[in-house]
């Protein structure tokens, strides 16, 4: 039986879409949660894991995120 690819990308979009989805909630979760998923993007542009494009389209989004959390 062969292992299943892990997909880093997939990975990522989901942990981003949680936080997209629930926006109010946003306020009330733990900084470090997004800010881990900001260095996973970091590692797996650096290592190749994920295309240049897929780094930048999701920094984008975890930039959205992070302007939503500490808007004022």
């Amino acid at each position: 039986m062969e292992k299943e690819k892990k997909s880093y990308y997939q990975e990522l979009d989901n942990a981003l879409q949680d936080y997209e989805k629930h926006k109010i909630l946003c306020l009330f979760w733990d900084q470090q949660d997004i800010e881990r998923i900001c260095n996973y993007i970091c590692l797996y542009g650096e290592c190749k894991y994920i295309t240049e494009e897929q780094m930048e389209e999701l920094a984008d989004r975890c930039c959205k995120i992070l302007e939503r959390m500490y808007k004022r």
